[in-house]
């Protein structure tokens, strides 16, 4: 499931990208019409606002008892970039990231959620510094930004929440066992709509790790004063790339760059798109313009300062996150496992030629912007209205019996989309769809030992199954059950036959 995943998160961010080509565009453009210096400063600057950022999250799991390694945390820092781009609650989806990734090196459950919150607090901690300097700033030369101010109260709010965790630890951990308990009641409730439910004991697991992290940040202060340390320090590297950037187009204003930046970055936390994205540099061009700079060379300091802090950074991590340990598989890993792993991904292939030509039939205005791959699996040249849906729905229920690794599913899929392709080669002369189309056949193909699965299983195969066969294929187990069967009818026959 999860290869699956990075594939649809792949999709998702070249879609993302063909939507943003005239905003890069237009980025590196501007970018050339600086100065050389500054704008090589201010990339060296951002590569070492995230190694230092990475450092600090090192330092937070340090302080709770479990270092996870520099370059790991660097690897970390730039998928998260990438990853809280398209989810929804970045924030708490970069939480919930970094917890799993602690996890899977080795840490407990209240080390894990420790050391996350520890680095959450560094970073908001950072910003809650910045964000001061930015009120100074602006209070001082009459330029107060109210936006800023409502986000700097909310951003000290959440400072405060996150760091009364540890003390309540630390002062309370009773109150804490209660919050803990309340939390897996509340969460099994809503999960017991999916008929589903926490792990057993989690809350009161929890909440004695958690205790246990925060007596260990109280004997080990010096831990969390470095975490916020580096954090603060990020922080200020990437004013710096501001200010660096600003010089680059002419505009010396280090007072109005500095409040432009807190003003930014507090955007970012308040912005309802990801990241940001479009929000932060109209803040800046809005606080660069009231202090005195031109609209268009405020527009330059925006675009480009936006583009090296957070395309290069997002492009990295793209690169980086398949290499994040979540995307991993185990080393070892069975037959079974390698054949769930291809129905994921060939379930969602599929799942995703069928939604899209729905969209295309419903929402195709707002499908324009990438013609550019909707072009490879629009089959509406060569069906429309009704039957377009039939097709599509035909596909999507095959995806779900791909995942299910049905045979057959397997078979469906490969006859229709067969079908889909040589139309269009024949008929309609849409290459593209036709090309894409016997691609996928061709994968299922290459793939079909992963589809074993029968649509309904015989009563001999479920009763004569072994019980420990949880690792191998249908293939194994089915000729197992034939062996066992076998066997017993051979002993039946041999015990009927009269004795010598």
């Amino acid at each position: 499931m999860k290869k699956a995943l990075l594939l649809i998160l792949g999709i998702v961010a070249v879609c993302f990208l063909i939507a943003n080509a005239d905003y890069l565009a237009d980025f590196f453009n501007t970018m050339m019409t600086g100065a050389l210096v500054p704008i090589v400063v201010a990339i060296v600057l951002m590569l070492g606002r995230h190694f230092v950022q990475a450092a600090s999250y090192d330092a937070a799991f340090q302080a709770v008892g479990h270092g996870t390694g520099f370059w790991h945390n660097v690897v970390l820092i730039f998928s998260l970039v990438f990853i809280n781009t398209f989810c929804l609650f970045s924030g708490a989806t970069g939480v919930a990231f970094i917890i799993d990734d602690a996890h899977r090196e080795g840490c407990d459950a209240g080390q894990s959620t420790g050391g996350a919150i520890l680095s959450q607090i560094g970073y908001f901690a950072a910003v809650f510094v910045i964000s001061v300097i930015g009120f100074l700033t602006m209070w001082l030369s009459g330029h107060m930004n109210t936006v800023f101010l409502v986000g700097g109260l909310l951003l000290a709010a959440v400072l405060a929440v996150l760091s009364s965790l540890f003390f309540v630890g630390h002062l309370r951990p009773r109150v804490l066992y209660r919050v803990f308990l309340l939390l897996e009641k509340l969460l099994n409730r809503a999960l017991g709509v999916l008929r589903k439910s926490m792990k057993a004991g989690w809350g009161r697991t929890t909440a004695h790790s958690f205790i246990a992290t925060s007596n260990l940040l109280a004997a080990n202060p010096k831990g969390t004063a470095i975490t916020v340390a580096y954090a603060s320090f990020s922080a200020i590297l990437n004013m710096a790339c501001l200010v660096a950037i600003g010089y680059a187009f002419g505009f010396e204003n280090t007072e109005a760059l500095v409040a432009a930046f807190a003003v930014g970055a507090i955007s970012v936390i308040l912005s309802p798109t990801p990241q940001g994205v479009g929000v932060v540099e109209a803040m800046i061009a809005a606080i660069l313009t009231a202090y005195g700079c031109s609209v268009a060379t405020a527009a330059a300091i925006a675009l480009v300062y936006r583009g090296i802090m957070f395309w290069m950074p997002f492009c990295i991590g793209a690169v980086m996150l398949s290499q994040s340990g979540f995307f991993k598989s185990k080393k070892s890993a069975t037959q079974l496992q390698k054949s769930k792993d291809v129905a994921w991904i060939s379930g969602t292939l599929v799942f995703l030629v069928g939604l899209v030509n729905i969209g295309l039939v419903f929402v195709s205005d707002a499908l324009v912007p990438y013609t550019m791959l909707t072009s490879w699996v629009d089959m509406g040249t060569l069906v429309a209205g009704a039957p377009l849906m039939a097709a599509s729905v035909l596909l999507m229920g095959c995806a779900a019996g791909l995942v299910m690794r049905l045979r057959t599913a397997w078979a469906l899929t490969v006859s229709a989309l067969v079908l889909i392709g040589g139309s269009e080669f024949v008929f309609q002369g849409t290459w593209q769809v036709g090309v894409a189309s016997l691609l996928i056949v061709c994968w299922l193909f290459w793939k079909r030992e992963a589809f074993d699965r029968p649509l309904f299983k015989g009563r001999a195969h479920e009763e004569a199954a072994p019980a420990d066969g949880g690792d191998r294929s249908e293939w194994e187990l089915r000729a197992e059950a034939g062996r066992a069967i076998g066997q017993k009818v051979i002993e039946e026959v041999t015990a009927e036959l009269p004795a010598d």
